[in-house]
C-alpha cells in the first residue's frame, strides 16, 4: 500500500514539476525571447512545420528583409515583399508558419544570425528591415545607420502624408550587431511599423495568413507605403 501511495506521489509531483516548468517557460516567452539567437532556435524547431525561409533575387545590391515574418509579426513579410518587387530589389523573409505562437520564433535583430539572411545582407549594399511595434505615439518609426537612405525613405514617407518618427531607445536600429546593418556599407534602415496602424493595410483590419497573403486585401493604404518606401530607395 506504501508503495502505491508512493508512486502516486511521485507521479503527482513530477506532473506537477513539469507544469511548473512549462508555465515558466511561456511566461518567459510572452515577455523576451525564447531563443538567444537564430542558431538555437532552428536547432530546436523544423523547417515547414514551424517556419519557412523565402528569397527572391539573392544577389541584388539592396535588400528588403522581413526577419519576423509570416505569423510572427504578421503583415510585415508582405509589406518588405511588395517594396522588394516595387524597387526591384532583393528579398528576404523568415515566416513562423505555426498555427500559434508564433511570437515564440522572434529573435531579436542584434542576435539575428541566420546563415541565409547574413548572405544576402553581407553581399549587399543597402538593406532595409521591416518590422512591427507597440509604440503607437508614431505610425512609422525609422532607424538603422544608413543616415542618407533613412532620411530619403522618411522624407517620402512624409510627402505621402504619414507621420513618420526617427526611432529612439530599443528600435533605434543603430547597433552594429543589427542585421540589418551588416552589409557593405556596416549601415542599413529599420522600418517600425505600429502595429494598429499595420491593420490599416488590410482589409477590414484582417492580418490573418488568409486574408494577409490574398493582394485583392491590401488597401491603398499599403500601396502608398510600399510605393513611399520604394521611392525613397530609388533617390
Amino acid at each position: 500500500m506504501k508503495k502505491v501511495l508512493y508512486s502516486i506521489i511521485l507521479s503527482v509531483s513530477l506532473v506537477l514539476i513539469f507544469l511548473l516548468i512549462y508555465v515558466t517557460f511561456l511566461s518567459h516567452c510572452s515577455s523576451a525571447d525564447c531563443y538567444t539567437s537564430m542558431t538555437d532556435l532552428q536547432q530546436d524547431t523544423k523547417e515547414g512545420q514551424d517556419w519557412q525561409i523565402h528569397t527572391h533575387d539573392e544577389n541584388n545590391s539592396t535588400i528588403i528583409v522581413a526577419p519576423h515574418g509570416g505569423g510572427i509579426e504578421p503583415g510585415t513579410t508582405e509589406i518588405a515583399r511588395s517594396i522588394a518587387n516595387k524597387s526591384s530589389s532583393g528579398f528576404y523573409s523568415f515566416s513562423g508558419i505555426r498555427p500559434s505562437n508564433n511570437r515564440q520564433l522572434h529573435v531579436t535583430s542584434t542576435n539575428y544570425d541566420e546563415p541565409k539572411a547574413q548572405e544576402m545582407v553581407q553581399q549587399s549594399l543597402r538593406t532595409v528591415t521591416i518590422h512591427k511595434t507597440k509604440d503607437s505615439a508614431s505610425d512609422i518609426y525609422i532607424g538603422g545607420r544608413d543616415d542618407k537612405l533613412k532620411h530619403n525613405i522618411k522624407e517620402t514617407l512624409q510627402d505621402k502624408g504619414f507621420n513618420v518618427t526617427i526611432a529612439d531607445k530599443n528600435i533605434s536600429g543603430n547597433s552594429v550587431h543589427n542585421i540589418a546593418n551588416q552589409n557593405k556599407n556596416n549601415a542599413g534602415v529599420q522600418i517600425e511599423i505600429s502595429s494598429s496602424f499595420v491593420q490599416r493595410f488590410f482589409e477590414s483590419g484582417n492580418i490573418n495568413r488568409t486574408s494577409r497573403e490574398n493582394t485583392n486585401n491590401w488597401t491603398a493604404t499599403m500601396d502608398s507605403f510600399t510605393s513611399a518606401v520604394s521611392n525613397g530607395i530609388s533617390k
